[in-house]
């Protein structure tokens, strides 16, 4: 089992944690909003004293590639980019709404979730899943819809659908058994989708990382 770091800051919350054939250490999350630069090179260290290792140890850096916080998004990718160069070891990118979707599959019992997250600029971020064999897999690529165009999404998803994300309260409010509003991204929900990309060797080097803006980074830029 490989030395795995996990690393998602595609929220209002940083959260890290590492995974190593001893186990899990303890997912360090911060609860003060949009502090990710103050906080994530703690939480690297204390995860790593956690499982009594040393950053050389890590074999692979998991990281929440988007869409999400532009922000966030920057730290993270930086912080995973310079360990990944530093240490010469590879990056997992994995998309920041395919990792909350794992983590609704692992938290309730779904089989199928939609996540909807808010893009900002009247956007939304929307992410199709299913669960197969316990891992999240997309049934279609994440994409971008229009805010007034969420009634039309919702009508078109089958009633075994979940929906999650922090902009459900858009949905019409005859849905209320089938939204989770409360997931934040969690660094550990990672793992399971990161040891299937290790197994097909779907992972890149440093250099190659980018951020999975969606939307385009121009927009962002506008804002």
């Amino acid at each position: 089992m490989p030395n795995l770091l996990s690393i998602e800051t595609s929220s209002v919350s940083c959260s890290v944690c590492i995974k190593t054939d001893e186990g899990l250490s303890k997912l360090y999350q911060n609860k003060i909003s949009n502090i990710h630069g103050e906080v994530i090179f703690e939480f690297i260290q204390s995860s790593l004293n956690e499982v009594r290792k040393k950053k050389e140890d890590l074999d692979f850096i998991i990281f929440g590639s988007g869409p999400g916080s532009f922000t966030g998004l920057r730290v993270g990718c930086s912080v995973a980019q310079g360990l990944g160069y530093g240490l010469k070891i590879p990056i997992i990118p994995i998309s920041s709404l395919r990792i909350l979707a794992q983590q609704a599959f692992n938290d309730f019992d779904a089989k199928k979730v939609i996540v909807i997250n808010d893009a900002h600029m009247e956007e939304l971020y929307i992410g199709e899943y299913i669960l197969s064999e316990n891992i999240a897999i997309p049934s279609k690529p994440d994409f971008s819809i229009l805010k007034k165009d969420i009634a039309e999404l919702t009508l078109a998803a089958t009633k075994d659908f979940f929906f999650i994300g922090n902009a459900v309260n858009l949905l019409d409010t005859k849905l209320k058994g089938r939204i989770f509003p409360d997931l934040i991204p969690r660094a550990n929900s990672s793992f399971s989708l990161a040891e299937e990309l290790i197994s097909k060797e779907e992972f890149i080097s440093a250099e190659k990382v980018k951020i999975n803006y969606l939307s385009g980074e121009s927009q962002w830029k506008r804002a």
